[in-house]
């Protein structure tokens, strides 16, 4: 079989293209963290601020900790007896009587920001929370920035509700 020079080279690069795909691993060097990383959690978590390892009122693993002064928790959920967690929540609580608690301002927050949920709890404080999932694991990166961002969303609604 004969092949135009044209031909030739567009075999040559899709070649070269899918050979040299196939003979990178899928995660070169990336760690991959999972719910019995725990550690990693706090290593990471403590990067940003205080923290400390605890458990919920139903025994589930979480933390307590601070953010730019912010204290915030965070719990896991999809547990199977206190263990292979695969999903978690940020929550930050502010005193309703120092921060907006409006409904109008709660709806104004949640419409402009892109991460992050507000509404009130039944004591009239002000509740920020970020979900994020983590199921079958992530990498040590998406998890250091989904931190990130939760150090992002608590000073944006300090400074969006004050």
């Amino acid at each position: 079989m004969k092949f135009s020079l044209l031909q030739s080279l567009m075999l040559s690069a899709t070649l070269s293209t899918g050979l040299g795909l196939a003979a990178l691993p899928a995660s070169a060097g990336t760690e991959i963290v999972t719910f019995d990383d725990l550690e990693t959690f706090e290593e990471l978590l403590g990067g940003f601020g205080s923290v400390e390892f605890d458990t919920d009122g139903e025994g589930d693993p979480m933390f307590r900790g601070r953010m730019s002064g912010i204290r915030y928790a965070l719990y896991f959920y999809g547990c199977e007896d206190h263990a292979n967690c695969n999903n978690g929540t940020f929550v930050a609580y502010f005193d309703g009587e120092d921060y907006s608690t409006d409904a109008d301002v709660i709806n104004e927050y949640n419409n402009t920001y892109r991460f992050g949920k507000a509404s009130v709890d039944q004591d009239g404080d002000l509740e920020i929370n970020f979900s994020f999932a983590f199921k079958g694991g992530v990498s040590r990166e998406a998890l250091d920035d989904t931190f990130d961002w939760w150090q992002v969303i608590m000073e944006q609604a300090e400074a969006h509700f004050e």
